[in-house]
């Protein structure tokens, strides 16, 4: 880890992963119970399927989806996250999970090519031209009968519990009401689920929670000993 990295990076994911993946791709390997991957399989029944995983960042989120799922393939923008999920393919020797450069609004794959595409928590899903840019590739991709499914942080949840903490008590969530009212729009159907989310340590959730939520969350997180965040999400979904 490097010395000299800030205490926090205050909300700035665009930071956090161009200049430090190792911190995301720590972060998202805290355990949640229940898992998202779980909670998705029971759902829509992964097994057997072939699934185009965009904005996959490290990878982690389509080796979650390798467990199930016939094979995986990652789409991923920035180089620095798919430099680690290219290294943990090859030490871990992979073999149904691959990754392509490409973005949301332009799916590196041809027409009816997969049975699913999912976005889990994808940070650019953030205006009503790009939510509906992904929406449309989405959809040309996948075959008829197949799913669209789109995993996020449910409205008023940014951060976890801790929302208020970091954003204010009379806090406005724009962006996340817009995805919303954005995805309804376009038939995208929803459903919510919690989890919890164990650091075990004040110290490593500091380092990782803290390092990206702010200093107001660290000072929170100190005071009250806290370990663990709950969290509620939100999955849409659009079979086409």
């Amino acid at each position: 880890m490097n010395d000299n990295r800030p205490l926090t990076i205050e909300n700035r994911w665009d930071i956090l992963y161009q200049d430090y993946p190792e911190i995301y791709d720590e972060f998202a390997r805290i355990p949640k119970s229940p898992s998202a991957f779980t909670v998705i399989d029971r759902l829509f029944h992964l097994n057997g399927k072939t699934i185009l995983d965009v904005g996959s960042g490290t990878g982690l989120s389509s080796f979650e989806l390798g467990r199930y799922a016939a094979r995986v393939t990652g789409v991923e923008p920035e180089e620095s996250m798919r430099r680690i999920a290219l290294k943990n393919v090859a030490a871990q020797n992979i073999g149904n999970v691959t990754f392509l450069p490409g973005r949301a609004e332009a799916l590196p794959l041809e027409d009816d090519s997969c049975d699913m595409v999912t976005a889990i928590t994808l940070a650019s899903l953030h205006n009503e031209e790009n939510i509906a840019a992904f929406a449309r590739e989405a959809l040309r991709v996948v075959k008829p009968g197949g799913t669209v499914l789109a995993l996020d942080i449910a409205p008023r949840w940014y951060g976890g519990e801790l929302s208020p903490v970091i954003l204010g008590k009379d806090r406005k969530l724009e962006d996340e009401t817009r995805r919303d009212v954005v995805l309804e729009k376009l038939d995208f159907r929803h459903k919510d689920f919690y989890n919890l989310q164990d650091y075990e340590t004040l110290d490593k959730i500091v380092a990782t929670y803290g390092f990206i939520f702010g200093q107001a969350a660290i000072d929170y997180l100190r005071a009250n000993h806290k370990t663990t965040i709950k969290w509620k999400w939100r999955i849409h979904y659009k079979q086409a």
